[in-house]
């Protein structure tokens, strides 16, 4: 992107950071599509007649791995930082968009003298004499986004969207008290311990007996059949496939020949296998399936419904060991073969029975001890007793984490979010114990605090002037988030915006 766009970026770069972690939960549980609706042909984000395609995805997100290799420099992983940089690419790409429309519907503009100067003050369009130069120009913008139309449209929207980021930071200000609360959440701290009970299981040692498992089944036999009649669905297999592939992929965009090239590197590869050569060895050397090739092509075992729609028809109409004749998909050709059929498997209440019934008496086992061993620790410390001394007695392991902040997302290390212990911590005085027990990820938990560290007044006060742009920019960001949020989900529910996440998180 343009060095003085990318100087200009401030409020939009902050936006993308404050709301990455809303961008992974979203895209991470939805297996596939955003919103309601799913884009037209090969795009990847649609808004009106507006289409992103694969290119545009690949462009933004190259210029996002770029971003995180300079923020993070040797510390930058690769094969980690995949799924993080897809999803960020994408998220920018859509807000880009969203941003730009709101704009337009706010009177916003950006005219042809404003991209004009920002284009030609640019330094990466600078010759040696310190003049525009045109060729440098146009050779970017064919390169990058096809033509310089292409471009324009695009960078003309990224303008758009600043312009309305910057009116509504303008429209936040804070006052000294929300900067005195921020400096407290950072500096006041609360020092604890704490006991979790895990009432998901029973230890090891105390796993029941086969005698003690029937005894409880015979007793609990018409509610252990209501459970394996809820979840018979579920003990059940359907018919599977275990199948390895070969992908040589193609842009959704490409042209005829870049699609005879893809068909004929496919077709080359699979000769190669049907003559002889090794799949795994092939497809680790050759394929372009970044998920897969590591694996020599292994995609497991799935069942209908769980793979590409086109390889999941070709896996189920092979035979064990055949080889399939070139597949095409959305994301290019895949060469085929099925290593394994495993046939639907039925569940019945003779068959589910055993392992069903060890897993509820050991299930109702352990939530009858967690609900003992909770009580006698209550009883303990509501007798004058420590915690600490409670937990030992019990055998219980006692936890110390580092001291914890007013954090407003209520993280504790080692419990995660648990936002009203946290706040127990502050409000506890040092010596005292949890008068209840919290509930958080399946633990019930107990703390003790063992002291707090508060900022005094006059160190709150002194750090105010440094404090405030910090406790705006975060202030600004929330606000903008949300107005963004909002916005997105009234073009989505009107079904203009429409995102494809499988074609561009699918596909790396």
């Amino acid at each position: 992107m343009l060095e003085s766009f990318r100087k200009g970026q401030r409020w939009l770069t902050l936006l993308f950071v404050a709301t990455i972690g809303v961008v992974f939960v979203f895209f991470l549980g939805v297996g596939g599509s955003f919103g309601p609706g799913t884009p037209t042909g090969g795009a990847v984000v649609e808004l009106d007649e507006i289409q992103l395609t694969s290119r545009d995805f690949t462009r933004e997100r190259q210029f996002t791995e770029n971003q995180l290799r300079e923020q993070l420099g040797d510390a930058f992983d690769q094969a980690g930082a995949e799924r993080y940089v897809d999803s960020q690419a994408l998220s920018r790409m859509i807000d880009t968009l969203v941003l730009a429309e709101a704009a337009r519907d706010l009177g916003l503009h950006v005219t042809t003298d404003e991209v004009r100067r920002l284009v030609q003050e640019s330094s990466g369009f600078i010759d040696a004499e310190g003049l525009f130069d045109p060729a440098a120009f146009n050779n970017f913008a064919e390169r990058e986004y096809g033509t310089q139309r292409a471009f324009i449209r695009s960078f003309t929207r990224s303008l758009l969207g600043q312009k309305l980021i910057q009116v509504l930071a303008a429209q936040t200000a804070v006052s000294d008290a929300e900067v005195d609360l921020w400096t407290h959440y950072e500096l006041d701290q609360a020092r604890i311990f704490y006991v979790a009970i895990d009432g998901s299981s029973a230890p090891a040692s105390e796993s029941l007996s086969e005698e003690a498992v029937e005894a409880w089944a015979v007793e609990n036999e018409a509610q252990l059949r209501q459970t394996f009649g809820e979840r018979a669905e579920f003990l059940s297999m359907p018919e599977r496939v275990r199948a390895r592939h070969l992908l040589v992929r193609l842009p959704s965009d490409a042209d005829e020949a870049e699609e005879e090239d893809a068909r004929a590197r496919a077709q080359a590869a699979r000769d190669r296998i049907d003559q002889g050569e090794d799949f795994a060895l092939v497809a680790e050397a050759l394929s372009e399936d970044v998920g897969t090739a590591g694996l020599g092509g292994d995609l497991g075992v799935f069942a209908r419904g769980d793979n590409d729609p086109e390889l999941e028809s070709a896996a189920f109409s092979l035979e064990e060991g055949t080889l399939s004749e070139l597949v095409r998909s959305a994301y290019g050709y895949h060469v085929l073969r099925v290593e394994e059929r495993l046939p639907e498997e039925v569940a019945t209440w003779d068959s589910a029975r055993p392992s069903l019934a060890r897993e509820e008496a050991e299930r109702a086992r352990a939530q009858t001890r967690v609900d003992e061993l909770t009580d006698r620790l209550i009883e303990m410390v509501d007798a004058g007793g420590s915690l600490e001394e409670a937990a030992r007695l019990e055998g219980l392991t006692v936890e110390r984490p580092p001291a914890l902040t007013r954090r407003p997302d209520g993280f504790v290390p080692g419990l995660g979010a648990a936002p009203d212990l946290l706040t127990a911590a502050f409000a506890l005085a040092p010596g005292q114990s949890s008068p209840g027990v919290f509930e958080i990820q399946g633990r019930r938990v107990m703390i003790e605090v063992v002291g707090h560290d508060i900022a005094e007044p006059d160190a709150v006060a002194f750090q105010r002037a440094d404090r405030r742009e910090q406790v705006l920019i975060r202030k600004q960001n929330q606000a903008i988030s949300t107005w963004l949020g909002d916005y997105r989900r009234q073009l989505e529910s009107t079904g203009r915006l429409r995102v494809n996440a499988e074609l561009a998180l699918g596909s790396s």
